[in-house]
């Protein structure tokens, strides 16, 4: 007698669950390319000036107004692009580290609202039980705007906006038992994002006492410019990639797939160094 075996159904990570972490990574990625791109493009404009002196002395127009106007608008823009390939970019830097932070809280709230929608036993959880509705406002809210309301209430109710840099994720993840450890190297990076940006969209890019103390490694006295420089950024860029990718093996173990190999790819890139986490 036969008896057939019956294979093993593959767990698998749903798809609504993973799309907002391809959103994330398009978008980073773009971030990233635009960044490159306008560096790139900045540094080009210093060839400017001798490009429109050999194209007039060829047309033989050196002399004429509309030239001399075009060369000192030339000369301009080269003294521009060479003050900032000087101070390595700052202004672009800063604007990706303020679009970075932004990016890695919107992927927070699309995928919170994703998981309350797709799994409504999460509703019963604690924290979301003991949420104080407000019913005459929830009723008046379409479906999907009521799961997007319960996630900004938990938010407010944990306090998640009060805690700084990784910790504020982790606060809205807990509830859901998708919380976990982290390497120092990126709990540092993404604390020091956090403090960096808030300076950067609070206080004109202008060091105040508590980034001083918050991020005592950069070195930086109070009045000081905060200058994100590209190392800074890449090192921003890398830890929230780590981050994400930690969080993406996390929600797949939830669904019971495998993510041993994964993890120990993940292990590998971890760094190395001096512990210098603030207590906060």
């Amino acid at each position: 007698m036969t008896v057939s075996k019956k294979k093993s159904k593959k767990q698998k990570t749903p798809s609504w669950a993973i799309e907002p972490f391809k959103q994330f990574l398009s978008r980073t990625e773009r971030l990233n390319d635009v960044l490159y791109l306008s560096m790139r493009g900045i540094s080009g404009l210093q060839g400017m000036p001798k490009i429109v002196q050999v194209i007039a002395e060829i047309e033989e127009t050196v002399e004429h107004k509309d030239t001399q106007k075009e060369l000192e608008h030339a000369n301009k823009c080269a003294e521009l692009a060479k003050n900032e390939i000087k101070t390595g970019f700052p202004l672009l830097h800063a604007q990706a580290t303020v679009n970075l932070w932004t990016l890695l809280e919107a992927l927070f709230y699309s995928f919170l609202c994703n998981w309350l929608k797709n799994k409504q036993d999460s509703l019963l959880n604690d924290p979301i039980q003991k949420l104080r509705i407000r019913v005459g406002e929830y009723e008046r809210l379409e479906k999907e705007e009521r799961i997007s309301y319960i996630v900004e209430l938990l938010d407010k109710e944990l306090g998640a906006g009060l805690r700084r840099g990784i910790n504020r994720f982790e606060a809205l993840l807990e509830p859901f038992g998708l919380s976990g450890s982290v390497p120092d190297w990126v709990q540092q990076s993404i604390y020091e994002l956090a403090q960096v940006r808030n300076a950067i969209v609070h206080r004109f890019a202008v060091a105040d006492r508590q980034l001083v103390d918050s991020c005592p490694w950069l070195g930086l006295k109070t009045g000081d410019e905060v200058v994100v420089t590209h190392e800074m950024f890449i090192k921003y860029t890398e830890a929230t990639h780590h981050y994400v990718t930690e969080l993406i093996c996390r929600i797949a173990e939830k669904h019971g797939v495998d993510m041993s190999r994964s993890r120990a790819v993940l292990a590998k890139s971890r760094k190395n160094g001096k512990n210098e986490l603030p207590n906060y």
